[in-house]
């Protein structure tokens, strides 16, 4: 074989294997927060400064300024002391700026604010959870990013099970307070407590079945076996000798040469008949 046909093959056995690698790494779940609410009545950060600059405040202690307001989620795992440094083991994500000093789901239904953290392990069905308020300034840093500073920042252990339903939770800080909810979904076709557990309805020749909530294969009719690949044949085909390609397969059977029907039954139907019912 000559050199530009084995790179062929080499890019072509590169490719197979990077979309191999793609479909075995999708999403088994994924970690939903939702926003339910902000009340910063000052407009104050963590440390009592306003958000806005310069630091001008109305009579009641009021900041003149809105803060510009966005929220950062980092899921890790489960720490019973936790600590605000280190990596974001199960991920992070963050909102765009949603609104200014305060707003609430009650007041607008229609304004959602979902983070959402995809995961492609085992869910391990404990979390710890950092959700940070953060005013995004308008003045940029050297890099040409906006400067942030921190509004709230709420730290939480717990435990979730895979499922449609939300927690709900709250946070009341120096600075604000804040609602939210949150639950952890399994992809589509994954099931159980840790979404490993895998299986999609299918009606090929790999196999006849559907799914229950369980996540267990359920034949459909007229299919049987671990994978529901056998055909139920009807009463009188063979065990050993006889078998259908697909269930009541017009009522003939077949085995390596012809038609073979259970040679005791037969012998009983035709005994049935002779004896005159």
């Amino acid at each position: 074989m000559d050199l530009p046909k084995i790179k062929m093959h080499l890019l072509l056995g590169i490719a197979a294997w990077v979309l191999c690698t793609n479909m075995w790494v999708s999403a088994t779940g994924s970690f939903e927060l939702e926003v339910l609410g902000i009340q910063n009545t000052r407009g104050e950060l963590s440390n009592g400064s306003c958000c806005a600059l310069p630091d001008i405040r109305l009579d009641n202690g009021t900041c003149v300024g809105q803060c510009r307001t966005f929220f950062r989620l980092c899921l890790k795992e489960y720490q019973t002391e936790v600590s605000d440094t280190g990596p974001c083991t199960f991920g992070n994500v963050s909102t765009p700026v949603v609104g200014g000093n305060s707003f609430s789901m009650h007041a607008n239904p229609h304004h959602h604010v979902v983070l959402k953290l995809p995961f492609t392990f085992r869910w391990t069905k404990t979390f710890t959870l950092l959700l940070d308020a953060i005013h995004q300034d308008q003045s940029l840093v050297p890099n040409g990013t906006h400067l942030e500073r921190v509004i709230e920042r709420h730290v939480f252990s717990g435990v979730q099970i895979p499922g449609m339903e939300w927690k709900i939770k709250g946070h009341r800080g120096r600075a604000a307070r804040i609602s939210y909810r949150y639950r952890v979904l399994c992809s589509p076709h994954y099931y159980d407590y840790t979404c490993a557990k895998f299986c999609r309805p299918r009606d090929d020749r790999f196999g006849h079945y559907k799914c229950d909530e369980q996540g267990d294969k359920v034949c459909l009719e007229g299919w049987q076996g671990p994978n529901c690949e056998t055909a139920v044949c009807k009463l009188g085909c063979h065990p050993e000798h006889g078998f259908c390609t697909v269930p009541d397969y017009n009522g003939q059977r077949e085995d390596d040469s012809e038609g073979v029907f259970d040679s005791h039954k037969l012998k009983e139907q035709m005994l049935y008949w002779e004896n005159g019912f």
